[in-house]
C-alpha cells in the first residue's frame, strides 16, 4: 500500500500495522494524527489492509475530523467503469476490474486482481484480497471480509464484519459476522 501510494504521490501518514522503514511512510497512527493536530499534514493514506484494523483506523476519522480528505489510491493497471461510484480513502491495487454500476464504499480495499462484475456494492472498509471474484449483484456489507480466491455467486449478500475463507464458493447469503469457507461455502465457527 505504501508503494502505491507513492506510486501516485501521496506520502503515507501513518500506518496501524508497526510501521517498516519505507520511503515515503511517516510512523504509525498515533504520529500521524499528532501531525494532523499540530496542522503540520494536510491528510494522509491509511496504510493497512485488514479490515478490522481499517475498520477501527483512527487515523482515517482523524484526517476526516480535521477536515481534510483522505485520498483514493486507483492503481494505473486497474480498470474502472466509468459508472462507479467510488468513495474517500479507497485502494484500488493492479489488475483489479469494477464493471458498471459498482459502488465501493469509504475505505475500502480491493487487492490485486479482485473483480466485482456490475452493479455490485462494496460497503466501508471491506476488504477483498487479491484474485477475489464477485458475480453481479453481489452486495458486500461494511467491514466484511474476503480472502485470496474466493468467489460469490451473483445477487449474494455478505453480511457486516463476516468473513469467507480463502478459496470459497458462496452460493448463499452470509449472515453478519459470520465466518464461512469451503465450496460450497459452509458457516464455521468464529474464533
Amino acid at each position: 500500500m505504501a508503494d502505491l501510494a507513492t506510486e501516485c504521490g501521496f506520502t503515507v501518514l501513518g500506518m496501524t500495522e508497526p510501521a517498516r522503514s519505507r520511503p515515503g511512510v511517516i510512523g504509525d497512527d498515533a504520529r500521524g494524527a499528532a501531525l494532523l493536530r499540530a496542522g503540520e499534514a494536510e491528510g494522509g493514506i491509511v496504510g493497512v489492509g485488514n479490515s478490522e484494523l481499517r475498520r477501527r483506523a483512527t487515523l482515517f476519522h482523524e484526517i476526516r475530523q480535521c477536515g481534510h480528505p483522505v485520498p483514493t489510491l486507483v492503481h494505473p493497471r486497474a480498470v474502472v467503469s466509468r459508472s462507479c461510484g467510488v468513495g474517500e480513502g479507497v485502494v484500488i491495487f493492479a489488475g483489479c476490474v469494477l464493471g458498471a454500476g459498482v459502488r465501493v464504499g469509504d475505505n475500502a480495499v480491493l487487492y490485486s486482481g479482485a473483480i466485482a462484475e456490475h452493479d455490485c456494492v462494496i460497503g466501508d472498509h471491506a476488504y477483498l484480497a487479491p484474485a477475489v471474484v464477485l458475480s453481479g449483484g453481489v452486495r458486500i456489507a461494511r467491514g466484511a471480509f474476503l480472502g485470496v480466491g474466493a468467489v460469490v455467486l451473483p445477487d449474494i449478500t455478505i453480511g457486516e464484519n463476516a468473513i469467507v475463507g480463502a478459496g470459497a464458493v458462496v452460493i448463499a447469503d452470509v449472515a453478519p459476522g459470520q465466518t464461512v469457507a469451503g465450496v460450497p461455502a459452509r458457516a464455521r465457527a468464529n474464533a
